[in-house]
């Protein structure tokens, strides 16, 4: 049965989720560290990219995660005519699990105990992949709310690739730590780059 109860005007939540999301992106460039001898030697710039590389990847990695998701909510949004207490309750979900990102980038990015940071992002990314799945769920499924041509066998059909596409992604990824981090960060990267384009049709 729809949830058309407390329906509420669009436009706030999207613009305080962009907010948000831009805080997050924001942040993750602050955690990038100088050498704490910085103003005592004299560096070459190919030891500070040297020195910076470490903390780029995981970086560029988790921007790219976040920037996909920026581009996959505004489309979820786009096919809203409103939103609901549910719904802003999930919204505000997944933006907590996009948050949980920074910590363990920070981590990996310091060049110790790489595996274990390694193992909190992938974490994180799991997180992050269920709860923007159930946020798309209810959307479409639940929510009443969702502007769609598509049939319920095709919104069905995107829903289940999105599931193996998204969490099942980052479990995969969880298993290739054991072999090597990087690829479990790799494989994140590629795949979140098919992300950057959202599909034509939801």
């Amino acid at each position: 049965m729809a949830e058309n109860n407390n329906i509420i005007e669009k436009a706030r939540l999207e613009n305080f989720s962009d907010g948000v999301i831009a805080i997050l992106i924001t942040i993750l460039v602050m955690v990038f560290e100088i050498p704490e001898d910085f103003l005592n030697r004299n560096y070459s710039v190919f030891e500070l990219i040297e020195y910076l590389i470490p903390q780029l990847i995981p970086y560029a990695v988790s921007f790219l995660v976040i920037a996909a998701h920026l581009i996959n909510h505004h489309l979820l949004f786009s096919k809203m005519k409103a939103v609901n207490a549910t719904f802003i309750w999930l919204n505000l979900l997944f933006l907590f699990s996009l948050s949980l990102i920074v910590y363990p980038t920070a981590l990996l990015g310091q060049n110790h105990n790489q595996e274990a940071a390694t193992m909190l992002l992938i974490g994180a990314y799991f997180f992050k992949a269920v709860t923007f799945r159930w946020l798309h769920h209810f959307a479409i499924f639940k929510s009443g709310l969702y502007i769609t041509k598509s049939s319920k066998k095709e919104l069905r059909k995107e829903d289940i690739l999105s599931w193996l596409k998204g969490p099942l992604l980052e479990v995969i990824a969880f298993f290739l730590i054991f072999i090597d981090f990087r690829l479990a960060l790799g494989l994140i990267f590629v795949v979140t780059l098919t992300d950057i384009i959202p599909p034509k049709k939801l």
